[in-house]
């Protein structure tokens, strides 16, 4: 059980803290106008509520662990143990900047007007933050020396993008979601004017997660490893997640060059509507796969990698 509560627990970190960074980020590099800010993404107490969650997951997710590490159940856990693993370990430090950077999301945001370029600034910054900390205590914090400074360095790129995308699809599908949606014609056209802008970024986020995954990989499976890859749990759920990112890569590939030129194509027309609930749909579905990724991804974090055997 409590394996289980910790996969979950890193599943809910994973997405909170990848779409506290994602969100905010996709406003500074795709949308052009504070109206749109505040009238169709509210991103003030969306940021707000994903700090204070990430908060509140983050205590009990250092609980469980900490427990874990000194074979104790929950509530048996003392001030002593709990001030070793925050004096001592990986888990603590990273717990500690961790919730520094969730305070100073949730303090800048709230003495910022949410228009303002520095309020978008301090919750990115400070989500990414927030969100590399996750690599801390995880297989990425494993090495030493130059070598396991490079492979943390790869796990927290690797982070960064997988929230950048995480936080895209988010954005999308409020912009284009809602009974009205369709007949909104400022926002359909900021839709389109964010999804082109998030053609270039896309790429850039999709070359960092592949040159950074097949870092992991080195360092994680090894080349001596690769060909018995499927003969252990860790190898199965990895091969699980390469072909469901595959399967992501492919849908956001039918996105940026199929759906959305049909959108801007039929913006004004009377087919603007179905093609708007065909992009929808393919949203719905790379998003259904991100999530279903994070979250065989917080159960590689439970696993011993192959290079461990």
């Amino acid at each position: 059980m409590t394996d289980t509560l910790i996969v979950a627990v890193r599943w809910a970190l994973y997405i909170d803290l990848g779409l506290l960074f994602g969100l905010p980020l996709f406003a500074l590099y795709a949308l052009g106008g504070d109206e749109a800010h505040g009238r169709y993404l509210a991103w003030k107490p969306t940021v707000c509520l994903l700090a204070l969650a990430g908060v509140v997951i983050s205590l009990f997710g250092f609980a469980l662990q900490t427990a874990a590490m000194a074979g104790a159940s929950i509530w048996q856990i003392d001030g002593e143990i709990v001030a070793m693993v925050l004096r001592e370990t990986p888990l603590g430090l990273a717990f500690q900047v961790r919730g520094a950077a969730l305070a100073t999301v949730i303090i800048g945001i709230s003495l910022s007007s949410w228009a303002s370029r520095p309020a978008q600034w301090i919750s990115t910054l400070g989500g990414g933050v927030a969100l590399a900390t996750l690599a801390w205590s995880g297989h990425s914090a494993a090495g030493t020396g130059s070598a396991g400074w490079f492979h943390l360095g790869a796990g927290i790129l690797h982070l960064l993008a997988a929230g950048a995308w995480l936080g895209a699809i988010l954005a999308f599908l409020v912009l284009i979601s809602g009974k009205k949606a369709s007949s909104d014609i400022t926002r359909i056209h900021l839709a389109h004017r964010a999804l082109e802008g998030f053609a270039v970024v896309g790429t850039v986020v999709v070359a960092v997660i592949v040159a950074t995954g097949l870092i992991n990989s080195l360092f994680l499976v090894g080349p001596e490893h690769v060909l018995q890859l499927g003969a252990s749990l860790y190898g199965q759920i990895l091969i699980a997640k390469l072909a469901l990112f595959a399967a992501m890569l492919g849908m956001a590939t039918i996105n940026r060059y199929r759906l959305s030129p049909a959108l801007g194509r039929a913006l004004g027309s009377a087919v603007e509507a179905p093609t708007i609930g065909r992009l929808r749909k393919s949203l719905l579905i790379e998003g259904g796969i991100a999530l279903t990724i994070f979250a065989l991804v917080g159960w590689l974090g439970t696993l011993s990698p192959p290079v461990a055997a």
